[in-house]
């Protein structure tokens, strides 16, 4: 028997969750984006960042996204450690691929490190495709791989 999928309820982030999105950010990327990146990011028309909140509401993972010219572009997503494995990534996901679609995006793409592979599973559970490498592309010297979506 398998266990349920959690209880989590998706938004669009605002000003209030900044606190949490800074505190999981740090958990979850080697190099954290500094909290004034989201706050650039929520002031842009272009930029989103959806959020999951589980039971006692709490955040436990955000998608950072620009929606521009028939594209999405996906910056980060975060799944807080104590909530992961339980398909709240790929709930986020799926949320803003519709958001995308609803928006007339026909393209999504990102770039994710070579070592996760549990994000690159994600991705490709959720129809991305490799389709290049980008040779040190982070900071620690770590290629990315670029990854596409037809939606």
């Amino acid at each position: 028997m398998t266990a349920a999928a959690p209880v989590v309820t998706l938004s669009a982030a605002t000003v209030a969750d900044l606190d949490a999105i800074e505190e999981l950010e740090g958990h979850a990327f080697p190099a954290p984006w500094p909290r004034s990146v989201f706050e650039a990011e929520l002031a842009r028309s272009d930029a989103h960042i959806a959020i999951a909140r589980d039971e006692r509401a709490q955040l436990v993972a955000f998608c950072n996204y620009r929606l521009a010219e028939g594209e999405l572009s996906i910056h980060a997503i975060a799944t807080h450690p104590d909530h992961r494995a339980r398909g709240i990534a790929g709930r986020v996901l799926a949320h803003v691929l519709d958001h995308a679609r609803a928006t007339a995006c026909t393209t999504a793409h990102l770039e994710v490190r070579r070592s996760n592979a549990p994000a690159i599973a994600l991705y490709t559970r959720a129809g991305f495709r490799t389709v290049r490498v980008r040779a040190r592309y982070y900071r620690d010297g770590e290629d990315a791989i670029v990854m596409t979506c037809e939606l």
